[in-house]
């Protein structure tokens, strides 16, 4: 009996370790089990954002599944990164520590896609706050009636402690000239609701140390919350259709009393569901696993922003002091783009879909400056400085899918993200390349551009023959389990329950209906948030969050 309880959670990212810790904290103090694939991690607890990324992301760290996609044909045969965290704490483990929370006219739409007012802007803002923990402190003073963030959007007694760096480069201030010399507004604080305008957006660092869920949610675990790690699931358990428990690759088994929740992820998520007798008929039969119940859209939808480069080299202004060669958070920005709105490819899409992306807080691109020089492969000389910016489309088209490859689940799926597959996509790509060409040729630059990196020239042609061979994914994978109001047009409802089957609920990013125009840690951790919202008010266990700090 003491493998049993009443709630197993089946992975130690953003969202699991959040609806573990919730639901471990509430009046009733429910025992919960939360499960990890990975390891610990402690090695590198105490480490800097930018050192535990590149530990993350050396040759056969095991903090990282280092998933890569099928090869891209039709982009120059790229296999194209996606890494995604092991081990407690996920993917908040190893990313770049971006965290801004996007448009609220996505979370409205999510809402009204779903038909749950928990997915509003409004309720979205409330969780936000019991997240957040945000030291407003601006690094360089000179940029402190740019960059301020409004005391009544944010908090400061979340749970994930969050900053805006320690110190920032000296001439980082010369790209929010440019946008304003090239016609852009400066948005002042991003994480507002309204991304809109070039902007700062703040990182999960604080003194230097990266901030995690698994250091915001499980450092200091109650009794009743169990963690167990180096546990790969191999399936979860059904008596019949209803979900008691999951078994590991070792053969040990851990029962519920009440739910099974999936959180691994928009990739490993469908996996799971897969290898469980959940998903498309064909694809289990194919690979000998009993059919629990048929849910086509399992591993399907699967959205993802990707991004290209490019980058100008330039002479190092004199009159700047010295500083850091680099800093976290990097200078972004959220953008509409005219030309994209009046383009062929959008006036073909749904009606819906354009109506949305035409809401005033909906961008068409995001642009990220002082980004890795490594990107093209360039290094300045001691007279030169470089200013590599990325090109992020938002509102992706092109959709993807997860299917299996093998019957272990340590066995990476067969992920094939389709990027630029569809039309509005590559227009939109092109588009927004040539508009950070036109930030990157601002006066405050010209005078002082030595070289242009990245395509050859502004046409659709040169741009597109760049991208080809220089796309990368963000890393934001999502949508593989989507949530929905009927059975047919996705995998969960909107209490997370997956369709045909009870007892098992999915939270985490493969359920959002559509990808969020945003860094998405903020999207996983608020859905942990709500997902231990809706069980703790479906069984009776009191107020989640109370205890502050978990």
């Amino acid at each position: 009996m003491e493998d049993t309880y009443d709630f197993i959670i089946v992975g130690a990212g953003a969202s699991g370790a959040v609806i573990a810790s919730r639901l471990a904290h509430t009046p009733a103090a429910p025992s919960v089990l939360l499960i990890e694939a990975g390891g610990s991690n402690a090695h590198a607890a105490h480490q800097s954002g930018a050192d535990r990324y590149n530990a993350a992301f050396a040759e056969g760290s095991p903090m990282n599944w280092h998933y890569k996609t099928v090869p891209q044909t039709h982009l120059a045969g790229q296999k194209i990164d996606y890494s995604r965290g092991k081990g407690l704490g996920g993917s908040t483990a190893i990313n770049f520590c971006g965290w801004t929370v996007g448009p609220r006219d996505d979370y409205d739409e999510w809402a009204s896609v779903v038909g749950d007012s928990r997915f509003t802007w409004k309720n979205v803002q409330r969780v936000l706050k019991r997240i957040s923990n945000l030291d407003p402190k601006i690094p360089d003073q000179r940029l402190e009636d740019v960059i301020r963030a409004k005391p009544e959007d944010h908090s400061t007694t979340g749970n994930l402690d969050l900053t805006y760096g320690e110190e920032w480069i000296p001439d980082v201030g010369d790209i929010y000239t440019a946008a304003e010399q090239t016609g852009h507004s400066i948005n002042r604080d991003v994480n507002d609701g309204d991304s809109i305008g070039m902007g700062m957006g703040s990182v999960c660092i604080a003194k230097g140390i990266r901030a995690t869920s698994a250091s915001a949610y499980l450092s200091r675990p109650p009794p009743n919350l169990k963690i167990i790690v180096n546990a790969p699931v191999a399936r979860v358990l059904f008596d019949k259709k209803r979900a008691y428990g999951v078994q590991c690759i070792d053969g040990r088994q851990f029962l519920a009393h009440k739910e099974v929740v999936l959180a691994g992820g928009a990739l490993n998520t469908p996996q799971m569901l897969k290898l469980s007798g959940i998903g498309p008929r064909d694809e289990l039969k194919r690979h000998g696993i009993p059919l629990v119940h048929e849910l086509p859209m399992v591993g399907e939808n699967l959205q993802d922003h990707c991004f290209s480069t490019t980058g100008i080299v330039l002479a190092k202004d004199p009159t700047l002091p010295a500083g850091p060669a680099s800093q976290s958070p990097t200078p972004m920005g959220w953008f509409k783009l005219p030309s994209v709105e009046t383009s062929s490819e959008f006036q073909q899409l749904p009606a819906r879909t354009q109506a949305h992306m035409r809401k005033p807080t909906v961008p068409a691109m995001e642009i990220a400056t002082h980004s890795p020089p490594s990107f093209l492969a360039y290094e300045p000389t001691e007279s030169e400085s470089y200013l590599g910016v990325i090109c992020l489309i938002m509102n992706p088209q092109s959709r993807g899918t997860v299917t299996l490859q093998s019957l272990n689940p340590s066995t990476a799926p067969i992920i094939n993200p389709n990027f630029l597959t569809h039309p509005f996509d590559r227009r939109l790509i092109i588009d927004g390349m040539r508009e950070v060409m036109r930030i990157q040729r601002a006066p405050i630059f010209a005078s002082r551009t030595l070289k242009s990196l990245g395509p050859a020239n502004e046409s659709d042609e040169a741009i597109w023959e760049h991208v080809k061979g220089n796309l990368r994914s963000s890393w934001h994978m999502s949508c593989t389990a989507a949530m929905s109001k009927h059975e047919g047009d996705g995998v969960v409802d909107n209490k997370f329950r997956v369709f045909g089957v009870s007892a098992l609920r999915v939270v985490d990013l493969s359920v959002c209906p559509f990808v969020m125009n945003a860094h998405t840690q903020s999207t996983a951790y608020v859905l942990g948030e709500i997902g231990a919202e809706v069980l703790a008010e479906e069984y009776g266990l009191g107020d989640v969050g109370i205890g502050g700090k978990a």
